[in-house]
Protein backbone atom coordinates (compact mmCIF):
# COMPACT_ATOMS: atom_id res chain seq x y z
CA UNK A 1 0.00 0.00 0.00
CA UNK A 2 1.69 3.68 -1.27
CA UNK A 3 -1.11 5.73 -1.05
CA UNK A 4 -3.81 7.41 -1.78
CA UNK A 5 -4.68 9.83 -4.45
CA UNK A 6 -7.41 12.47 -4.22
CA UNK A 7 -8.58 14.48 -1.73
CA UNK A 8 -10.10 12.03 0.95
CA UNK A 9 -7.45 10.42 3.71
CA UNK A 10 -7.87 6.79 4.68
CA UNK A 11 -8.72 5.73 8.36
CA UNK A 12 -7.11 3.66 10.93
CA UNK A 13 -9.58 1.06 10.30
CA UNK A 14 -9.54 1.28 6.61
CA UNK A 15 -6.11 1.11 6.91
CA UNK A 16 -6.04 -1.76 9.16
CA UNK A 17 -8.47 -3.31 6.46
CA UNK A 18 -6.27 -3.06 3.70
CA UNK A 19 -3.69 -4.64 5.44
CA UNK A 20 -5.44 -7.60 6.36
CA UNK A 21 -6.64 -7.89 3.01
CA UNK A 22 -3.08 -7.86 2.08
CA UNK A 23 -1.85 -10.56 4.38
CA UNK A 24 -4.29 -12.53 3.29
CA UNK A 25 -3.27 -12.59 -0.43
CA UNK A 26 -6.48 -12.75 -1.97
CA UNK A 27 -6.19 -8.95 -3.23
CA UNK A 28 -3.68 -10.60 -5.99
CA UNK A 29 -7.12 -12.92 -7.15
CA UNK A 30 -8.90 -9.39 -7.95
CA UNK A 31 -12.67 -9.50 -7.16
CA UNK A 32 -14.51 -7.31 -3.68
CA UNK A 33 -14.09 -7.40 -0.46
CA UNK A 34 -16.34 -5.93 2.59
CA UNK A 35 -15.74 -5.25 6.15
CA UNK A 36 -19.25 -5.84 7.86
CA UNK A 37 -20.37 -4.17 10.95
CA UNK A 38 -19.31 -7.67 12.96
CA UNK A 39 -15.75 -7.10 11.65
CA UNK A 40 -15.51 -9.55 9.07
CA UNK A 41 -14.64 -9.67 6.07
CA UNK A 42 -15.95 -11.12 2.76
CA UNK A 43 -14.91 -11.59 -0.88
CA UNK A 44 -16.22 -11.95 -4.09
CA UNK A 45 -14.98 -12.60 -7.52
CA UNK A 46 -17.10 -11.76 -10.65
CA UNK A 47 -18.05 -14.95 -12.65
CA UNK A 48 -20.14 -15.21 -15.96
CA UNK A 49 -22.91 -17.82 -16.34
CA UNK A 50 -23.23 -17.55 -20.17
CA UNK A 51 -26.55 -15.98 -19.44
CA UNK A 52 -25.17 -13.04 -17.02
CA UNK A 53 -22.80 -11.53 -15.07
CA UNK A 54 -22.03 -11.58 -11.64
CA UNK A 55 -19.64 -8.51 -10.03
CA UNK A 56 -17.05 -9.00 -7.56
CA UNK A 57 -19.41 -6.50 -5.35
CA UNK A 58 -22.32 -8.42 -6.13
CA UNK A 59 -20.76 -11.99 -4.94
CA UNK A 60 -18.97 -10.01 -1.60
CA UNK A 61 -22.51 -9.23 -0.07
CA UNK A 62 -23.87 -11.95 -1.19
CA UNK A 63 -21.53 -13.91 0.81
CA UNK A 64 -22.20 -11.64 3.45
CA UNK A 65 -25.83 -11.75 3.85
CA UNK A 66 -25.56 -15.45 3.79
CA UNK A 67 -23.34 -15.52 6.76
CA UNK A 68 -24.69 -12.58 8.58
CA UNK A 69 -28.69 -12.70 7.50
CA UNK A 70 -30.28 -10.16 5.25
CA UNK A 71 -30.38 -7.34 7.70
CA UNK A 72 -26.39 -7.34 7.58
CA UNK A 73 -24.28 -4.22 6.64
CA UNK A 74 -20.78 -3.29 5.88
CA UNK A 75 -18.52 -0.47 6.53
CA UNK A 76 -15.90 -0.80 3.56
CA UNK A 77 -15.87 -2.38 0.17
CA UNK A 78 -12.74 -2.92 -1.06
CA UNK A 79 -13.01 -3.22 -5.38
CA UNK A 80 -9.51 -4.44 -6.71
CA UNK A 81 -8.58 -3.63 -10.54
CA UNK A 82 -6.29 -4.49 -12.78
CA UNK A 83 -2.38 -4.07 -12.53
CA UNK A 84 -1.66 -1.06 -13.27
CA UNK A 85 -5.56 1.06 -13.09
CA UNK A 86 -8.33 1.13 -10.69
CA UNK A 87 -11.54 0.00 -11.39
CA UNK A 88 -15.25 1.76 -10.10
CA UNK A 89 -18.41 0.24 -9.37
CA UNK A 90 -21.19 0.29 -12.26
CA UNK A 91 -24.12 1.92 -11.61
CA UNK A 92 -25.91 -1.81 -10.40
CA UNK A 93 -23.53 -2.26 -8.11
CA UNK A 94 -23.47 1.57 -6.47
CA UNK A 95 -27.06 0.95 -5.81
CA UNK A 96 -26.11 -2.62 -3.99
CA UNK A 97 -23.38 -1.05 -2.44
CA UNK A 98 -25.98 2.45 -1.47
CA UNK A 99 -28.40 -0.49 -0.21
CA UNK A 100 -26.01 -2.54 1.57
CA UNK A 101 -23.47 -0.21 3.09
CA UNK A 102 -24.14 1.50 6.29
CA UNK A 103 -24.42 5.59 6.11
CA UNK A 104 -21.27 6.49 5.06
CA UNK A 105 -19.68 3.49 3.98
CA UNK A 106 -15.81 3.96 2.34
CA UNK A 107 -15.74 2.74 -1.12
CA UNK A 108 -11.82 1.81 -1.80
CA UNK A 109 -10.75 1.49 -5.58
CA UNK A 110 -7.41 -0.04 -5.64
CA UNK A 111 -5.03 -1.57 -8.53
CA UNK A 112 -3.91 -5.44 -7.81
CA UNK A 113 -0.93 -5.13 -5.63
CA UNK A 114 -3.14 -2.54 -3.19
CA UNK A 115 -0.09 0.57 -4.36
CA UNK A 116 -2.48 2.71 -5.19
CA UNK A 117 -5.90 3.42 -3.51
CA UNK A 118 -8.71 5.83 -4.59
CA UNK A 119 -11.01 6.74 -1.31
CA UNK A 120 -15.20 7.46 -2.57
CA UNK A 121 -18.00 7.95 -0.37
CA UNK A 122 -21.31 6.35 -2.09
CA UNK A 123 -22.75 9.82 -2.26
CA UNK A 124 -20.02 10.75 -4.31
CA UNK A 125 -20.34 8.27 -6.71
CA UNK A 126 -24.53 7.21 -6.71
CA UNK A 127 -25.89 11.21 -5.34
CA UNK A 128 -28.95 10.72 -6.56
CA UNK A 129 -29.95 6.92 -5.77
CA UNK A 130 -33.01 4.88 -7.30
CA UNK A 131 -35.91 5.35 -4.54
CA UNK A 132 -37.54 2.09 -4.26
CA UNK A 133 -40.76 2.68 -3.27
CA UNK A 134 -41.62 4.06 -6.62
CA UNK A 135 -40.77 0.38 -7.91
CA UNK A 136 -43.93 -1.91 -8.88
Amino acid sequence: MRGVKGSKRLTEEEVKFLREVERSGRHLKGGSFVLSESGKIYHGMPFETGVLTIHGEENAVGNMLTAEGLNAKFKIILIVGAEDEIVTPCGRCRELIRKYGKRGCSVLCATKDLRKVVKFGIEDLLPYPCNEKYLG
